[in-house]
């Protein structure tokens, strides 16, 4: 492993959930010894990447990804184009949206909107979306290039609900039927009681950028309920792509 896979496999252990992490913890999750790791996080800190906290010494997250961030968001500004199509959209549709990119093992929400109302469809942004187990995921590998998708393929799958999809024979004609319906539906694959839609949107990459996703709770989504939301599905990506690249 490469010195900047073990740097990026100490961070990707921090979360909402874990904001703070001790020094063995973080050598325990990311499969490295304790020497190892202390030097990570010694460089780490150096740049602003990672900060030890006065109180009990844990690490969390450093100030050195704000500049970073503002710095794509400057450049690329899709971040805020999600904001605003998540808002738009759910308003719309009066459920609960998100658009979420790619990353090495799912989909990363970097938007999302609930509307205000009593059953909805929570969303927990720090949750990866795995590939083969949600609308986001699948219709991301619908559309992606062979070769991402040959990677995608070859990662190690895990079940979470009694339905989820972790054959590739399975996931392969999922993918195949979804690519030629131009949108992906998934129902209790990643979650029990959740179902969902989703599209992909594109920029310059043959790879889609990102998905737009509606989720609804299982109970109301059904074939008309799906017919309702696709065209302001359809949209929404046109909305996405629209302030991506000015094109539709």
């Amino acid at each position: 492993m490469k010195t900047v896979d073990k740097a990026m496999s100490v961070l990707d252990q921090f979360s909402m959930e874990r904001i703070e992490i001790g020094l063995s913890e973080i050598a325990t999750l990311s499969g490295l010894d304790k020497a190892a790791t202390r030097r990570l996080l010694v460089a780490l800190a150096k740049h602003g990447f990672i900060e030890q906290v006065a109180a009990g010494g844990k690490y969390r997250l450093g100030h050195g990804f704000l500049r970073l961030a503002r710095i794509r968001e400057a450049t690329v500004p899709i971040v805020r184009a999600a904001q605003e199509t998540t808002d738009w959209l759910s308003e719309q549709v009066d459920e609960t949206v998100h658009i979420s990119v790619p990353g090495e093992k799912g989909m990363t929400t970097i938007a999302y909107c609930m509307p205000s109302k009593g059953n909805v469809i929570n969303i927990i942004p720090t949750q990866i979306l795995p590939f083969h187990l949600t609308s986001s995921g699948l219709i991301y590998l619908a559309f992606a290039t062979d070769k991402t998708r040959d990677r995608i393929l070859s990662i190690k799958r895990e079940k979470t609900t009694d339905t989820s999809l972790t054959k590739k024979p399975d996931i392969v004609r999922a993918i195949n039927e979804f690519r030629e319906a131009g949108y992906s539906q998934s129902r209790n694959t990643f979650e029990n009681g959740v179902a969902s839609i989703a599209m992909p949107f594109f920029a310059e990459d043959p790879d889609p950028v990102g998905t737009v996703a509606i989720a609804v709770p299982d109970a109301n989504m059904n074939e008309a309920r799906i017919n309702e939301l696709l065209p302001f599905l359809q949209k929404a990506v046109a909305r996405m792509q629209s302030s991506l690249t000015g094109f539709q």
